[in-house]
């Protein structure tokens, strides 16, 4: 049944339906510790906010005993107040994210009523966020991309209704949003904000007289901005200049400024599977059309294009999901036709790799495999029937089941329970690694971490080192030169993560390995060992040393 513009008295209803059921969705298996998750969320998200409550820091996040400015603050502060509030917890992290993914649902189905003049193509988009990669993974780790994405679409929708209703309380909740996105990752924030009123003024949806019109109220917005974003990077600038220029030098060199990276193209529609040749198949239909639909591909096509300049990650294009779900919201109000072979082509492809998975679990005994076999058959069916809408609910259900329930069987950065009791009294040291990558937020502590040591990093009494089996031998060598003795208490295999995700092989591990192991049905020539030693004689040399540079610090 259509959903009419003319029912605004349900809509408001409509709009705290989808938040609701997206906090449904995206949260379920948060509370995982062997979910999804990645080294920026479980080194660096997890650890910052609890250190700053150990160190009772606000105003300039800690991480490592130095600040951490390599990142605007805004995600930390969210942390430590979360922590502060329900305790350190990965529901208490995680669930700030999937709380801005479910606002970004909800301001997709309303720009969609805005841009689209459809409360129906609103509402369709806003569904199809439920059923695309990019966000069903991403709502789920304690990262910076779906709440900036998020600020950015919101403070957009504000704009769009300032231009529309003339209302200057919506002008100045567009300043205040995006400054509050500004302090989450800087000027990314601006990407789907920005592109999206150049999408409205170089399509003709808004003339750029009008905005010349009201020049004065743009520049107020903008110095309400200003005020809000820069008075902590000021701060951080003149508080600590050497650290702040070689952060921002070193996050420069990182991104490789103005430097063609044609992956870009293929991480956007990696993201938006399984809707990537749809979407392909639409732009090209809908390409000489004006109104709505030149609208959303140039704000589609510019929210993707800044990335193609710099050395990105496909969590980066988050924001792109909003003009890619509004397209396919507004062909599917208007009775478009997907076209079938781009409707399976895409199943297709999120057949195999979920396929894969399943696989995986069910041969290397892991459980959870059976979760998938559902929803992997709807999605078939919805496939070979050629049907969107079908498509859509196999999907959603698909991604729900294999983030939420499937995947943390993989037991992936698992920590035994006797290795978390042993260190739940005692001070821990992280060696090179980090591993075990989840102990930290198990155990509510930040936990001590370097890759050299120090003689101040073995003087707690009764320490704990957790290192990686390939990095032990460069820790004794350390230890020893300290004058001090490490003694070997144990140690358990485990996937683990490298890096991202879905990285969770041990380094070093290659075709032999894999084939061994799919031979015995085991995964050990694949897990990494993680080994724990104490301090059985604590360091000497250079501690005075050390000491007396710590107190010059």
């Amino acid at each position: 049944m259509p959903f009419s513009r003319s029912a605004p008295r349900r809509w408001p209803l409509t709009l705290v339906g989808l938040f609701l059921a997206a906090l449904v969705v995206f949260g379920l298996g948060i509370q995982e510790p062997t979910g999804l998750t990645g080294k920026d969320e479980f080194f660096l998200g997890l650890r910052t906010p609890m250190e700053m409550m150990e160190k009772d820091a606000w105003l300039v996040p800690v991480l490592n005993d130095q600040p951490r400015l390599k990142k605007p603050p805004m995600l930390y502060w969210l942390g430590r107040a979360s922590f502060e509030t329900f305790g350190p917890s990965l529901p208490a992290a995680r669930g700030i994210t999937v709380l801005f993914a479910a606002l970004l649902v909800a301001a997709t189905a309303a720009l969609g009523r805005r841009l689209a003049g459809s409360a129906g193509a609103g509402l369709w988009a806003a569904l199809l966020l439920f059923t695309v990669l990019g966000l069903a993974s991403e709502s789920r780790r304690f990262m910076l991309d779906v709440p900036t994405a998020s600020l950015s679409t919101l403070s957009f929708l504000f704009l769009v209704r300032w231009k529309d209703d003339r209302r200057a309380r919506d002008l100045t909740l567009a300043a205040v949003l995006l400054a509050a996105g500004f302090l989450l990752k800087g000027p990314i924030v601006a990407v789907v904000c920005g592109a999206g009123v150049l999408g409205l003024l170089l399509s003709g949806q808004w003339p750029l007289a009008d905005l010349w019109r009201r020049k004065f109220s743009v520049a107020g917005a903008l110095g309400l901005f200003l005020a809000l974003a820069l008075p902590w990077f000021i701060y951080v600038r003149l508080r600590y200049p050497e650290a702040a220029a070689a952060e921002l030098q070193e996050e420069l060199e990182a991104r490789q400024l103005f430097t063609p990276s044609p992956q870009t193209l293929l991480a956007a529609l990696q993201i938006v599977m399984p809707w990537s040749f749809v979407l392909l198949a639409l732009a090209w239909r809908l390409r000489r059309e004006a109104g709505p639909a030149r609208t959303l591909l140039l704000w589609a096509g510019l929210t993707v294009l800044p990335f193609c300049f710099i050395h990105t990650f496909d969590r980066y294009l988050v924001g792109s999901l909003v003009p890619f779900a509004l397209i396919l919201g507004f062909a599917l109000d208007r009775g478009e036709r997907f076209p079938a072979w781009a409707l399976r082509l895409g199943a297709a492809l999120v057949l195999l790799v979920a396929g894969v998975f399943a696989a995986f679990a069910f041969w290397f005994h892991l459980g959870g495999w059976g979760w998938l076999l559902p929803p992997l058959a709807l999605v078939l069916w919805a496939a070979a029937r050629a049907e969107p809408r079908w498509l859509a609910g196999a999907m959603a259900l698909l991604w729900m089941t294999f983030f939420g329930l499937f995947f943390p069987h993989l037991q992936i950065n698992a920590v035994p329970e006797p290795v978390r009791a042993l260190a739940a009294d005692r001070p821990v040291l992280m060696f090179d690694g980090p591993q075990p990558a989840m102990l930290p937020i198990l155990l509510g502590r930040a936990l001590s971490h370097t890759d050299t040591l120090q003689p101040r990093h073995l003087a707690p009494p009764r320490l704990l080192v957790f290192v990686r089996a390939e990095d032990e031998a460069r820790l004794q060598e350390q230890a020893r030169a300290l004058g001090a003795t490490l003694r070997p208490l144990g140690g358990y295999q485990a996937l683990a993560s490298r890096g991202s995700g879905v990285r969770f092989t041990r380094d070093g591990a290659g075709k032999a390995e894999w084939r061994e192991a799919l031979r015995s049905r085991s995964l050990q020539p694949l897990e990494s060992t993680i080994r724990y030693l104490e301090v059985a004689a604590p360091a000497t040399a250079g501690a005075n040393s050390d000491a007396k540079t710590e107190a010059a610090r």
